[in-house]
């Protein structure tokens, strides 16, 4: 079941949370608004960055940043170089900007499940991955770079 889970690619995850955040906050509204425009719009332009810029990291190294492909690289540059999941990192930044504009309190469970889906489906199984495929490499990067911040 679990392998069938990381089919779905995270970015799906995230918009399914962000709709489920919304519809929680439509159906049992919270009388506490947390709305700030700059700091949502700052964290969401951010976010969608890093997400972007790592991505085009895999692109350049001709290599998958889909859970599920097979990798033929590892890329150790750019944000790769302060954390081991900048994607997933620049759609978690970019999930709580979104709760930051959109201001129910709601929404932040979206970064927040977020967060903990990645983490037990995705890194791991990456990890996993990884370290089979790479060996040493990978060991290298798992001593150098931290796997979120």
């Amino acid at each position: 079941m679990k392998d069938k889970l990381v089919l779905i690619p995270p970015p799906v995850y995230a918009l399914a949370l962000l709709g489920l955040g919304e519809g929680l906050s439509l159906v049992m509204p919270l009388p506490l608004e947390v709305s700030d425009p700059l700091l949502g719009g700052t964290l969401l332009g951010v976010g969608l960055l890093l997400a972007v810029e790592a991505s085009a990291r895999f692109m350049h190294k001709r290599t998958t940043p889909l859970p599920h492909g097979q990798p033929t690289a590892l890329v150790m540059e750019g944000p790769y170089l302060w954390t081991r999941n900048p994607m997933y990192l620049g759609l978690l930044v970019a999930l709580t900007g979104i709760a930051f504009l959109l201001g129910s309190p709601w929404l932040f469970l979206a970064p927040l499940s977020f967060f903990f889906v990645v983490d037990r489906l995705f890194v791991r199984f990456e990890e996993e991955r990884l370290q089979t495929l790479f060996g040493p490499g990978y060991a290298d990067l798992l001593a150098k770079v931290r796997r979120w911040l």
